[in-house]
């Protein structure tokens, strides 16, 4: 807890208990989130373990796709799928961004010299929220996410372990009508092949440089800069205390409620983005372009499961995407999708393993001119 000295709200009524709170034990903020995961995950309801039956099904059909992918790629994969839970998925994603968020409430913390309210105290209440508010924005996304993943691949950041959410998978069947084995066996082919990818040391060492440089591009603005609330921009605006925090705690709510109004317009552009999106635009189709390889050979009707797959990508909520930068739109999707025929088209699959190499991946410039990339790729050293 923050001692008097360093808070500047101490002598003030509401806002200095309401420091001393952010000033509080971290980890009990980060229990408060998978908390908050885990009831948004499950919608409050009862979860029931995953079904043992379902776990050694979903075990054969790990096995089939593993020595698919291992036979199309080349690249070392995973040995097995482990079916989880909603609240299970949620909790392993929140233990995965953690490092990422802590390290943007660190950034927001900091004053913006060039900010208009660099010395107001309501400006300083809002870099002591950062902690409490990170934590929750995060315990949210994983939460929300949970609601819909069928695996790590939805969240796009390398997880220990290839977790599966099996209800996800079923609920998507039955909406469209689809074979659930065959949906299962679709996402064990894409969730194999997106985890050998990432975990290539040069994909992943790329990969967690642009995720760091993404979250260092936020800073924290000014507090009118949120969206369309009407915070008072200085203690002075308000001649009522209880009046202060009644107003505050109501937009605190909107806060939690829409994340995106403390930190979609907080973001600095940087050319991080654009190499991010360029990374995931390449990996989702090099991905994609396995799974329709081994794809036909195993499931029946691939090409409708596939239609159904794609619409959902499209359709799917970008709640995490904003926050991680690695939201694909559907141009995003055919430019990635271009690359990979491009590169096929003058080189073969061989040329598209290059990918792997030292150096192999392709720039924002290169991604709309594979015969560019691959120039660049046979020039000496």
């Amino acid at each position: 807890m923050a001692d008097d000295d360093d808070n500047p709200f101490s002598g003030i009524p509401f806002l200095g208990d309401i420091a001393s709170i952010f000033g509080g034990n971290e980890e009990q903020l980060w229990e408060g989130a998978r908390q908050a995961a885990n009831q948004l995950a499950t919608g409050g309801k009862l979860e029931h373990n995953v079904d043992p039956v379902e776990r050694h099904r979903l075990s054969e059909i790990s096995r089939v796709a593993e020595l698919h992918v291992a036979h199309v790629t080349g690249l070392q994969v995973a040995p097995q799928l482990e079916p989880v839970t909603r609240s299970g998925w949620a909790t392993s994603a929140l233990e995965t961004i953690r490092p990422l968020m802590d390290r943007l409430s660190e950034r927001l913390k900091q004053p913006d010299p060039a900010s208009s309210t660099a010395h107001d105290p309501f400006a300083g209440l809002l870099a002591m929220m950062s902690p409490m508010t990170v934590a929750m924005t995060a315990g949210m996304m994983a939460g929300h996410l949970a609601t819909s993943a069928f695996g790590n691949s939805d969240l796009m950041i390398p997880m220990p372990r290839v977790l599966i959410v099996t209800a996800n998978i079923a609920d998507f069947a039955n909406e469209w009508s689809l074979d659930v084995d065959d949906v299962m066996l679709w996402v064990a082919i894409r969730e194999h092949t997106m985890h050998a990818v990432l975990a290539e040391p040069g994909i992943r060492e790329h990969l967690d440089r642009l995720l760091v440089e993404h979250v260092d591009g936020f800073r924290r603005g000014d507090p009118m800069d949120f969206g369309d609330l009407e915070l008072p921009t200085s203690l002075g605006d308000a001649s009522d205390p209880q009046q202060l925090q009644a107003q505050f705690g109501e937009q605190l709510q909107r806060i939690f409620g829409n994340p995106e109004m403390l930190l979609g317009v907080t973001r600095d552009e940087h050319q991080s983005i654009s190499q991010l999106e360029t990374l995931i635009c390449v990996l989702t189709a090099y991905v994609d372009d396995v799974v329709a390889q081994a794809g036909p050979r195993l499931i029946g009707g691939f090409g409708a499961l596939s239609e159904a797959v794609r619409r959902r990508a499209l359709t799917g909520a970008d709640y995490a995407d904003r926050l991680l930068g690695v939201r694909l739109t559907a141009e995003a999707r055919d430019r990635g999708d271009s690359f990979v025929a491009g590169v096929i088209e003058r080189a073969g699959r061989e040329g598209l393993a290059r990918l792997f190499e030292p150096g192999g991946l392709p720039t924002p410039n290169e991604l709309v001119a594979p015969g560019l990339w691959l120039a660049r790729l046979d020039l000496p050293l």
